[in-house]
């Protein structure tokens, strides 16, 4: 019996080939989200054939949703490479790396599924919130922010200056958008509503936060597994065969 076996290989691309093409596609995305707006409110006309609901950044099921969705799912992807490299090397993170690459893929399914926005009709009735606590999924968002950046404190420090660096870059944006410029959409909502400009530029700059933390991770993530792993290989076995 000869047992055989393909190999497929797994070529890292270039942090800074990845994160140039990410950059221009967000700056479509939000240039089309804002210029739908100002079509939206310079007309009076809210769907303007399907073109608002298909571009504006504060709707689901929609181009800008899908794209930071896909990115989120990239950055948990880039995770799980470095999680499995971490795992053969025995190192004492490996599960922080896996931890992180879950974080991701559920966050990535939060987008499309909004699951997050579950929590703010029960915090409202719980605590009465008004003003900047309009969207009150903030508070166990939060609460959720400050107990992950407890666990991962150690893992934080141990890694390479750059990374961390990036790493908190990357989460100061992405949170400062997430929960702190919602913050701010947030009391406009509740002083003068939703469907005005004013409220479509908060978002805008709100989701552009995101994105571009999303952005900075990757590249930081992309750009420390490079500095081990060029490139991954897997073999696949075959059918063994009998042999004459």
């Amino acid at each position: 019996m000869n047992s055989q076996s393909a190999q497929i290989h797994l070529q890292i691309p270039r942090p800074a080939t990845v994160t140039r093409t990410l950059l221009v596609t967000i700056g479509v995305l939000l240039s089309l989200s804002l210029c739908s707006q100002l079509v939206k409110y310079g007309t009076g006309h809210d769907q303007v054939f399907g073109i608002v609901p298909l571009l504006y950044v504060d709707y689901e099921a929609n181009l800008p949703t899908w794209y930071s969705s896909m990115a989120l799912l990239v950055a948990s992807f880039v995770l799980c490479l470095i999680a499995l490299s971490k795992r053969f090397q025995g190192d004492r993170y490996t599960f922080h790396w896996f931890f992180l690459s879950g974080l991701f893929f559920l966050l990535s399914i939060d987008e499309v599924a909004t699951i997050h926005e579950c929590a703010i009709e029960p915090m409202r009735r719980l605590i009465d919130a008004r003003g900047v606590l309009h969207y009150a999924w903030v508070i166990p968002g939060g609460i959720f922010v400050l107990i992950v950046g407890a666990m991962m404190l150690r893992f934080l420090i141990a890694l390479p200056s750059r990374t961390r660096n990036l790493f908190l870059t990357a989460g100061a944006v992405f949170v400062g958008g997430a929960i702190g410029v919602e913050m701010i959409s947030a009391y406009h909502a509740y002083s003068h509503g939703e469907k005005n400009l004013l409220y479509a530029l908060i978002i805008t700059f709100e989701e552009a936060m995101e994105m571009l933390g999303v952005i900075i991770f990757i590249h930081a993530s992309l750009e420390y597994l490079c500095e081990s792993v060029k490139s991954f290989q897997i073999d696949m076995p075959k059918k063994s065969e009998a042999s004459t």
